[in-house]
């Protein structure tokens, strides 16, 4: 196999991963979106208000994680980042210094770092948010 038949068959195998990856999200997102279609923002509200989420920390979780979801998916307090959303841990802390900087809280440093605890799904980020507004000011 030349050098050109190696490149061409790597990159047909790169093409045929993201098709299958895209596919795989199209008909998650399509399965969801039949699943829950009376589900609504208000529901979701109510759903981590359950655990103590103010309807504010609730609408920005909803928004913070809407660009990972199909067009017409509501938000699901129970989707989980890993499976369902395919989303890393990287990714995870991502969404919590943007939500850090549309609350308006002080940021980390690398000198004063903070530890994120495990978050497993959406309901987790809500409920970290909430308790990270929550948290008495240091003076």
């Amino acid at each position: 196999m030349t050098g050109g038949q190696k490149a061409a068959a790597i990159i047909a195998l790169a093409v045929v991963a993201l098709a299958w990856f895209n596919w795989r999200m199209w008909r998650q997102f399509r399965a969801a979106r039949a699943y829950r279609a009376g589900w609504s923002e208000a529901d979701f509200d109510a759903m981590v208000a359950d655990n103590g989420v103010s309807p504010a920390i609730a609408a920005l979780t909803r928004e913070l994680v809407a660009p990972y979801y199909g067009q017409g998916v509501v938000p699901h307090p129970d989707d989980d980042f890993a499976r369902f959303l395919m989303i890393d841990d990287e990714e995870v802390a991502d969404l919590v210094e943007a939500s850090w900087w549309r609350l308006g809280l002080v940021m980390p440093t690398p000198a004063n770092p903070v530890e994120l605890p495990p978050m497993k799904d959406v309901r987790d980020l809500a409920v970290y948010l909430q308790s990270v507004v929550s948290r008495p000011a240091s003076t």
